[in-house]
């Protein structure tokens, strides 16, 4: 985070505007997959006072200053052999894949 979290503001693109309300400036340092299992030992206290592995937790999930520099040390640190973005042809291909099928699909359905 770049900054303070901005209560007053709300995020223009959510489709429940009111759901989510405060807004904050972010700046990527890294984009790196890391395996959840990682991150089992980082504990934190969840919105509605359950503790749980950090990994668990949810969305706008407030994470403890402590426990957030734990998690960035971790992302740093662990070597891995490929990065989230070579994943995209893989996810591409698979999405042209099944639009095929889908289409495949409706023009059976059509003709019947």
């Amino acid at each position: 985070m770049k900054g303070e979290v901005q209560n007053d503001k709300i995020f223009p693109f959510w489709t429940q505007d009111s759901k989510w309300t405060g807004i904050f400036e972010i700046e990527w340092l890294l984009i790196k997959d890391v395996p959840f299992r990682e991150f089992k030992e980082i504990i934190i206290t969840m919105k509605d006072g359950e503790v749980k592995c950090v990994s668990i937790s949810r969305d706008t999930q407030e994470v403890p200053f402590n426990e957030g520099k734990t998690m960035i040390q971790k992302f740093s640190n662990y070597l891995n052999t490929n990065t989230i973005l070579e994943h995209f042809e893989y996810y591409d291909q698979r999405q042209e894949q099944y639009e095929k099928n889908s289409n495949l699909g409706f023009e059976n359905n059509a003709k019947n």
